[in-house]
């Protein structure tokens, strides 16, 4: 065989693994480093006896750390997850296919070529059911893969955790993975303003299969509860999530949903005593700095008092703490710059948006935060309508790219109200979107205003 021929089998042999470089995963579709943060953040308190959950967890966090360039700090990734399951080979497969990958695109062939046969051996040594596309410990990495990867890749994992269950339909993984594709897709399809009952929704019927066969499984109880909130049962829905905390004490994700459900509830001191009781196992967590900061904020409201500078002081100290934690995360960072505003330092506020906005490749919807963020500074702070304005028209120019879209509209439509001459021709601004594009329900409210 020619050389040009065997660096054509080698690379077919890449294609064949079963790993996340294998999974048609694109990178645009997600925000990476969230996905580091949150599951770096994970693992510094995930029980060490978890080793199946420890392992998929530093798998995942490996290719994410590839896709934003450091091929040296995924290989550290890929060690660890080695080490947590050297006693089931199988459970290598995926590991052992990410190793061949980043050492092949970092030009180490011969490494690659090595995992790529510790793969071979192991398919030889473990032959696949014939009933099974690939080994379980394979099918259940990628299914939650793709459910952890981004919210277009939903449907995709459903499909996985569906297919599973076809030969499997009271296995409790499976059951579970399932429970959680359904709620997940659920909360995408269903309006804000739109309500589905318990018992006509699919994932709730799944969740509560999920329950019978996985009952130690504390996020389950919290997408319940979160149902149930939904459909204004809160006393189910407290009860679930008091259930999960229970169970899960330690857990992050669990702790990080429950406190969500309990600023909706307006119960901020319970949320705050939890989110700090965390913050001792989790101290570098910077989702933690930033929900702390946001119970300060709805506190102050609470009580009436939105400028109270000692809430507010609190507030900016943990959005500070958060930023340093995770430099990467420009949200909390324009919450900041409002902060600093709101203790009319608007000095300090306006360094802080413009050293945000100079940072090179914004997404669109981090700018589209900035510019209704930065409309708010000139609106309520500054009292610079015309300013305000430009930036809520520049924000909805960047389309539906998140719920800013329909912040900077809404503003639009106040400022309409109580300018009637509509000299800023907002009016002909909202009716020049077309409709699909920028939504109906805009161009239909725009007529609705005389």
């Amino acid at each position: 065989m020619s050389s040009k021929d065997s660096d054509a089998a080698f690379v077919s042999d890449l294609g064949w693994l079963e790993c996340h470089f294998t999974w048609d995963f694109r990178k645009e579709d997600t925000d990476l480093n969230l996905l580091a943060i949150k599951f770096s953040e994970n693992l510094s308190v995930l029980d060490k006896c978890k080793k199946n959950l420890r392992r998929q967890a530093f798998n995942f966090l490996a290719y994410i750390k590839y896709l934003q360039g450091s091929s040296e700090k995924a290989l550290e990734y890929l060690e660890s997850a080695e080490e947590e399951n050297m006693a089931n080979k199988k459970e290598c497969i995926v590991t052992y296919g990410n190793m061949a990958w980043v050492h092949y695109n970092m030009g180490k062939d011969d490494v690659a070529k090595a995992y790529t046969e510790k793969v071979q051996d192991i398919y030889q040594a473990f032959p696949i059911d014939p009933t099974r596309a690939s080994h379980r410990e394979v099918q259940s990495e990628k299914a939650w893969s793709l459910l952890q990867f981004s919210k277009k890749y939903y449907g995709r994992a459903k499909e996985c955790f569906h297919d599973a269950l076809q030969r499997e339909p009271e296995d409790k993984e499976w059951n579970t993975g399932y429970a959680f594709s359904l709620f997940r897709l659920e909360g995408l399809e269903i309006r804000e303003d739109k309500r589905v009952p318990c018992e006509k929704s699919p994932a709730v019927i799944q969740l509560k299969k999920a329950l019978t066969l996985d009952p130690d499984n504390a996020m389950i109880h919290v997408y319940l509860g979160l149902k149930c909130h939904r459909n204004q049962r809160n006393a189910e829905a407290w009860e679930h999530m008091r259930t999960a905390l229970q169970m899960a004490p330690e857990d992050l994700s669990v702790a990080l949903r429950v406190a969500k459900f309990m600023k909706k509830e307006e119960y901020y001191d319970m949320a705050l005593d939890l989110l700090k009781r965390m913050l001792k196992k989790a101290p570098n967590s910077s989702r933690l700095h930033h929900e702390i900061a946001n119970d300060y904020r709805w506190k102050a409201k609470q009580l009436k008092d939105e400028h109270n500078p000692r809430l507010l002081r609190l507030c900016i100290q943990h959005l500070e703490e958060g930023a340093r934690l995770n430099p990467g995360f420009i949200y909390p960072q324009l919450e900041m710059a409002v902060r600093y505003a709101e203790l009319n330092n608007t000095a300090k506020a306006e360094l802080k948006f413009q050293e945000l906005r100079a940072r090179p490749n914004l997404r669109d919807r981090d700018l589209q935060a900035w510019h209704r963020m930065y409309g708010d500074f000139h609106l309520y702070r500054l009292s610079s309508e015309g300013i305000a304005v430009k930036h809520y028209k520049e924000g909805m120019r960047l389309q539906r790219v998140s719920t800013e879209w329909r912040s900077c509209r809404n503003r639009l439509f106040k400022i309409l109200r109580y300018r009637r001459d509509d000299v800023y021709q907002i009016r002909e601004f909202i009716n020049s979107f077309k409709r699909g594009e920028s939504g109906d329900r805009a161009v239909e409210e725009a007529d609705t205003i005389e």
